[in-house]
């Protein structure tokens, strides 16, 4: 997996998964009933309007996980902001899992993320959601692009890249 990437775009904002990303994500893809959701932040080196997301923190032990919630703890989250920006990096989004192959956001992560973009202080046109399901990467991704105005688009042509053969794109056993 470490050679691995995911590219997309949402409106004109190219975005590129990286390795380390995706492998944070694969480590807590819920495969098993027992499985509980987790999630955290997305930082990147933001040059306009391509976006490398070079790190995906999370699951903190704070945080309050469920086998289908996710409540992440804020003031964590805060502290690995300011460490992540001391790094030249910027704040970029949240992702967590939910326990569907295919994953789709629930009306409460449309909401959770319209009012982080509306309530934080930042120079971005908007923030990324990202949520991993049980399939392999990319269609166990979903991707959508969170503007301060308002609006919401979902990422459209994701793909992996990398020499990696997507007819091995098939779901986990269990």
């Amino acid at each position: 997996m470490s050679e691995q990437v995911v590219k997309f775009k949402v409106q004109r904002i190219a975005v590129r998964l990286s390795p380390q990303a995706l492998a944070t994500f694969d480590a807590h893809r819920q495969r098993r009933f027992y499985h509980r959701e987790a999630g955290g932040q997305l930082f990147a080196r933001v040059r306009g309007n391509d976006w490398e997301i070079v790190a995906a923190t999370g699951p903190r032990s704070r945080d309050r996980r469920g086998r289908f919630s996710f409540r992440p703890h804020r003031a964590s989250e805060q502290e690995e902001i300011f460490r992540h920006h001391e790094l030249g990096l910027d704040y970029v989004g949240d992702w967590h899992t939910h326990p569907e192959d295919v994953p789709t956001p629930s009306f409460d992560d449309l909401s959770s993320i319209a009012e982080l973009v509306r309530r934080s202080t930042h120079h971005l046109p908007g923030f990324l959601l990202v949520i991993v399901g049980r399939q392999h990467f990319p269609k166990g991704l979903w991707a959508s692009f969170h503007s301060v105005d308002g609006t919401s688009t979902g990422a459209s042509r994701m793909r992996l890249e990398s020499g990696v053969d997507p007819a091995s794109d098939a779901p986990d056993a269990g």
